[in-house]
């Protein structure tokens, strides 16, 4: 079976797509991290097209280049496509230090998304790793609401031991966050 791939970019202004049966588009922003809640200023726009290898399907048609764009594979949960029905997307993505991306790639997949699938809320987890585009690795949850992000439970699954010891070896991070689909 061919693996998942995922084309990923994050735009500065409303982007110009064509339908695709595997694409969604939402609007959100960056995530301020002392409030756990969206900045709503300046907006941008994510567009998502899952894919197998070897298609021709593109996400967006574009004269401006995007902000941030990623091709990705996706690398846990298996060939899990983008979830209809949800009301937002959390972005995150990192580099990790070389040296230590066998832990962290354990950490991520034995500790880490298995507990965020439990959080209430919380419709699909998957993470990736960019063939093309930085930083390396990508995790998109798909939730019934952003306002998970602030939840205890989702808190909770960021503090324990084990994440705490490989966030030292983390480079890179972005977050957004993403609650109005504009098209799905």
């Amino acid at each position: 079976m061919s693996p998942l791939l995922l084309s990923l970019q994050i735009f500065g202004h409303p982007p110009a797509v064509r339908s695709s049966q595997n694409m969604q588009v939402w609007k959100g922003g960056a995530t301020d991290l002392s409030t756990r809640t969206m900045i709503e200023h300046p907006a941008r726009w994510l567009v998502l097209a899952d894919h197998e290898a070897g298609s021709s399907d593109s996400a967006a048609i574009e004269e401006a280049p995007p902000i941030l764009a990623w091709d990705l594979e996706q690398i846990l949960s298996g060939h899990q496509l983008s979830p209809p029905g949800a009301g937002g997307v959390i972005l995150v993505s990192m580099d990790i230090e070389p040296g230590q991306e066998g832990e962290f790639n354990d950490w991520y997949n034995i500790e880490h998304i298995p507990r965020f699938l439990k959080v209430p809320g919380v419709i699909a987890a998957r993470r990736f790793h960019a063939r093309h585009g930085k930083p390396a690795y990508v995790a998109l949850y798909h939730v019934e609401n952003t306002a998970v992000y602030a939840t205890q439970p989702w808190m909770a699954v960021n503090a324990t031991p084990w994440t705490l010891r490989l966030r030292k070896f983390q480079r890179n991070r972005t977050y957004f966050m993403f609650r109005t689909p504009v098209f799905r």
